[in-house]
């Protein structure tokens, strides 16, 4: 395609080798270049999830109690496409402005036809856009509700968790009032075990007194005897001496 100058500024028309191509041929090469780079990524990815999966074989031959209900992340994978999956439509801007725009050459045209037509789709499209944000704005308050309705039951069960405690407390103060009674019990019982300890030691003090008194009267008892025997011995032996010496003479 030949070029020609403009005639307002000089300038060469905007053609198929023009800066918009050049611009685009860059984002193109770069597009396809970073779609290498995901691919190489990818791989590597596959390698160190090789690796990982070799290292969580041995932890789990190591430790098999560990972790077995499955990971939700494990079928996440990489993303390479820079657009999210949508289909962007690719928009040559190269050719809409006219290098004389007291001439104007517009190669992109719309009927009034055509314009109203599309406006309609467009503006259909765009409420259809609007309900649909609309429904996930429902949806986004059915998750708060979901919530609070979750923070309420949890707190419900707590105060009733804790009421059962308080339950638990009063059993407990019972159960100690109880044991509070038999241990006073034990004390009464200690309390008359030792006064029957005292009472048979008292029993038992008594009765050394009264074996010292009887061994005492019964020493007595053999000492006035052996006296009175020794006093009828002097009295058989003086008798004696009296008879022999009366018969002397």
């Amino acid at each position: 395609m030949t070029t020609r100058k403009g005639n307002l500024t000089g300038s060469k028309r905007v053609s198929e080798n023009s800066v918009g191509s050049r611009i685009k041929e860059a984002t193109d090469n770069a597009l396809k270049s970073l779609g290498e780079v995901a691919n190489g990524t990818s791989k590597v990815v596959d390698v160190a999830n090789g690796t990982s999966k070799t290292i969580g074989d041995i932890a789990q031959i190591v430790s098999p109690g560990g972790y077995s209900k499955g990971f939700k992340s494990s079928t996440l994978t990489h993303k390479a496409d820079v657009y999210g999956g949508l289909n962007f439509p690719k928009q040559d801007f190269s050719g809409m402005i006219p290098s004389d725009l007291l001439n104007p050459s517009i190669e992109l045209q719309a009927s009034e036809e055509l314009l109203t037509t599309g406006l309609q789709t467009y503006a259909g499209g765009v409420r259809a856009q609007q309900l649909l944000q609309a429904g996930f704005k429902y949806i986004e308050e059915i998750g708060k509700t979901t919530q609070q309705y979750s923070k309420a039951e949890i707190s419900v069960i707590k105060s009733a968790t804790l009421g059962v405690r308080a339950q638990s407390e009063i059993v407990g103060f019972d159960i100690a009032n109880i044991e509070l009674d038999i241990n006073r019990e034990k004390l009464l019982q200690s309390d008359e075990k030792l006064i029957q300890s005292r009472i048979t030691t008292t029993h038992y003090r008594n009765e050394t007194e009264q074996l010292r008194l009887f061994y005492e009267a019964t020493e007595r008892k053999k000492d006035a005897q052996i006296k009175v025997i020794d006093s009828q011995t002097q009295d058989v032996i003086q008798k004696y001496l009296s008879k022999s010496m009366a018969g002397g003479v």
